[in-house]
């Protein structure tokens, strides 16, 4: 389970260069300008069938205001529609709840006109008044919402009338355009009357005006869809072969074994490999199990892909609440880091299919500093250097106890911490039993400490650790506000370590107001070597390639797209 709020930040505007289907120009307004797309190219589908797949805990809420857990995230393209799609391809923007866009000439005012023919699935037809609901909701500091208000930092609801809406932003950004489009709105008349929107009675019973319906959610066992043969956005041409399944059901397994078997059995129809299952692709389906998967569809036996494509890839890391004592320094920090064994996590967690992290903004990536990945840059394993980094910290064993102590404020601090994990994450675990084996060469003791995914979340949110095993996904032109702004402390935000720095607040307004993405991915290099330097973080790994498999019942010729990170489960055939 990944953190996944990221999503909204990623693709920026350049001036005088073709982009979002339309040219971008600093005396003119720009407006949106339909372009061809790859996704009305998809072969043709039948409808009909039932997808069968999983998720690996329950979704903390099915309401898009609020979720920023990846699996409320996996249940909104189901249900709600953003204002734009996107192309996976391409990332060319596609009309979706409105049907055109026009930013004017300064940048400052977004009008978005809404598609007439959308409606809810009650029939009723999707309004300006909705969007200007959920848009004062998302907005409200009385909303859980604050990683996601991150990305609208001075967005304003500037006028709704006549079937539009019109946002504006007195500093504009390089993602302010696409922010905006993929906001997804509620239904007003379903939480209106509510006096406290974080617990509505309807944040488990949506009413969406998306391509499905919401059927039931059964805790630790399922969610369930159906789907919306009335829906409005069939008409639309790139969504003529997308949505196919008539029902979708999402099993709830937190165990990657248990969901091997029950995909070996036919109970699935597909799985995807990540950070829990690598050991299942590698031992099994590359091992024991090779001869019952072929190499390519259509053999009628189970088969594989591997898909190393341009989607950048998130990333597993350790991270420290720079309020607690033993992490206030960054030189305890990086002798900290120069105590995970990245090489042991690579083979012994993740098989091989994951390589050393160096960045946040994806380490392959034309927004990382390539620098950092030189061997003398790249922070290894080196138990002798961490011990003589924390020496020259202050750290040492005054009372021969075999851990560390400093003396801080006048009261001495023992270096031990305990590191939390949630539970339905194993390949967590293993590495922090990698992690407090290593640290305890050292003089530091770790307690690890399994948690339910909920109660964990609560005590991020609350700030109630001292170091956790984490992870984020990555976008292709991230904004770091969310993390790494010292703003992005205040309430229950993503900068839940505590990290500040003058200097990457100044960096993350300047890239944020550069529309060059070149220029801007200069700006990000130079945030990645300042924040490897402190490392509130200590970087692990990030995986190699998208790998899933698939049942002889789903039918395709296009089986991932260039930006893809998951198997894009709505542009397949299922059979019954």
């Amino acid at each position: 389970m990944q953190n996944s709020i990221l999503k909204p930040a990623l693709v920026g505007l350049v001036l005088l260069v073709t982009f979002a289907g339309g040219i971008v120009s600093a005396a003119k307004e720009t407006k949106y300008v339909p372009k061809p797309s790859s996704l009305e190219k998809l072969p043709a589908a039948t409808k009909g069938g039932t997808l069968i797949t999983t998720l690996n805990n329950n979704p903390k809420v099915i309401n898009p205001i609020i979720s920023d857990d990846a699996n409320s995230r996996m249940l909104e393209p189901f249900l709600w529609a953003t204002f734009f799609t996107e192309d996976n391809d391409t990332l060319q923007p596609l009309p979706y709840l409105a049907e055109s866009y026009v930013v004017s000439a300064d940048r400052k005012l977004y009008t978005f006109v809404l598609n007439k023919k959308a409606k809810w699935e009650d029939g009723t037809p999707v309004t300006v008044e909705d969007v200007k609901f959920s848009f004062e909701t998302l907005m409200s500091p009385k909303t859980d919402s604050a990683a996601m208000r991150s990305y609208l930092h001075g967005v304003t609801l500037h006028e709704v009338k006549d079937g539009a809406v019109t946002f504006k932003v007195e500093v504009p950004k390089f993602d302010t355009l696409r922010s905006l489009y993929l906001l997804q709105t509620i239904q007003k008349k379903q939480f209106a009357n509510e006096s406290n929107f974080n617990k509505a009675r309807g944040i488990l019973q949506p009413i969406g005006n998306g391509p499905y319906k919401f059927v039931s959610l059964k805790r630790d066992q399922q969610v369930e869809f159906e789907r919306n043969k009335e829906w409005w956005g069939s008409a639309l041409p790139h969504f003529r072969n997308r949505w196919n399944a008539d029902r979708v059901i999402l099993k709830i397994v937190p165990d990657a074994n248990l969901e091997y078997e029950r995909f070996l059995k036919g109970d699935l129809d597909l799985m995807t490999f990540a950070g829990n299952s690598y050991e299942v692709f590698a031992r099994k389906v590359n091992g024991t199990d090779k001869g019952r998967f072929a190499d390519k569809p259509g053999q009628g036996k189970l088969w594989t892909i591997v898909d190393e494509n341009k989607a950048p890839r998130g990333y597993t890391y350790i991270g420290w609440n720079l309020r607690k004592p033993m992490f206030n320094s960054a030189k305890t920090r990086r002798a900290l880091a120069h105590l995970a064994d990245t090489k042991e996590i690579a083979e012994k967690v993740y098989f091989g299919y994951a390589y050393q992290s160096t960045s946040p903004f994806g380490s392959l990536t034309l927004n990382s500093a390539t620098d950092l990945r030189k061997p003398d840059k790249m922070i290894a394993f080196d138990v002798k250097k961490a011990v003589a980094l924390l020496k020259e910290d202050g750290w040492a064993d005054t009372d021969k106890d075999n851990i560390l102590d400093k003396t801080v404020n006048g009261r001495k601090v023992p270096f031990k911490f305990e590191l939390k994990y949630n539970s339905n994450n194993p390949a967590r675990g293993k590495i922090a039993q990698i992690l407090k084996e290593n640290f305890k060469k050292a003089g530091i003791d770790i307690t690890i400490r399994s948690m339910e995914w909920n109660a964990y979340l609560s005590d991020i949110d609350s700030r109630q650790f001292d170091a956790i095993v984490m992870g984020w996904t990555a976008t292709p032109y991230p904004n770091p506000r969310q993390i790494w702004h010292t703003d992005s402390e205040k309430n229950q935000g993503s900068n839940f370590g505590g990290y500040s720095n003058q200097k990457v607040d100044e960096l993350i307004d300047k890239a944020n107001v550069e529309f060059d993405l070149d220029k801007r991915a200069q700006i990000l290099q130079d945030i990645n070597r300042i924040l490897y330097e402190d490392q509130p973080y200590t970087w692990l790994v990030e995986p190699k390639a998208m790998i899933a498999a698939f049942s002889p019942k789903v039918r395709s010729s296009i089986w991932s797209m260039t930006y893809d990170v998951d198997p894009p489960v709505d542009i397949y055939t299922y059979q019954q």
